[in-house]
């Protein structure tokens, strides 16, 4: 992911439950961290019906990436707290609000491999992403897999400078990749 997301098309009655979930995942995430269980996938999480998409559960941590960004996780999970106490002061002119759930989401999305996108917004829908960076690949890089099917959608990025002769590189495998919601 790059930049902060943007959440300003986000208003009215989805944005409450936008930081609700937004929220909840990073105090699971840093709970987690916490108590050294990234490595367990999560239980499923309560999905808002604002949340447009399909996630890939159960949600799975990233735990070099969420080592990566722990501090900052840390400062903006504070920093939310008082409007979760406080839903009345949940409003879309909020810019500072609006910046940090851009940021808590940039996170997140990056920690959990999954695309968050909510009801108002113009981006990709919510869903799997696999995003991979490579100087030289030898064996074979996969971006998605499942053993049934990866439905909804979905996006595997594979970059590498280098592919040698015994190298593959697989952006999505499954028996069946539906990109229909």
């Amino acid at each position: 992911m790059s930049g902060v997301a943007d959440l300003s098309a986000v208003v009215g009655s989805a944005l409450a439950p936008t930081l609700t979930f937004l929220y909840q995942r990073l105090d699971a995430v840093l709970e987690r961290w916490r108590s050294g269980r990234t490595a367990v996938p999560e239980a499923d999480p309560e999905v808002p019906s604002e949340l447009v998409g399909d996630l890939e559960l159960p949600l799975r941590i990233d735990s070099d990436r969420l080592a990566s960004r722990l501090p900052v996780l840390e400062v903006l999970a504070l920093a939310m707290a008082p409007y979760t106490r406080a839903p009345e002061r949940i409003t879309a002119e909020d810019a500072e609000l609006m910046q940090m759930l851009g940021r808590v989401r940039e996170a997140l999305e990056d920690i959990y491999g999954q695309r968050f996108t909510f009801q108002g917004e113009t981006r990709e829908r919510s869903g799997p992403i696999s995003e991979q960076h490579y100087e030289t690949v030898a064996g074979e890089v996969t971006g998605l897999e499942a053993e049934e099917a990866i439905r909804g959608s979905a996006t595997s990025v594979i970059r590498a400078k280098h592919v040698e002769a015994s190298g593959k590189v697989v952006g999505m495998r499954a028996p069946v990749i539906d990109g229909r919601s």
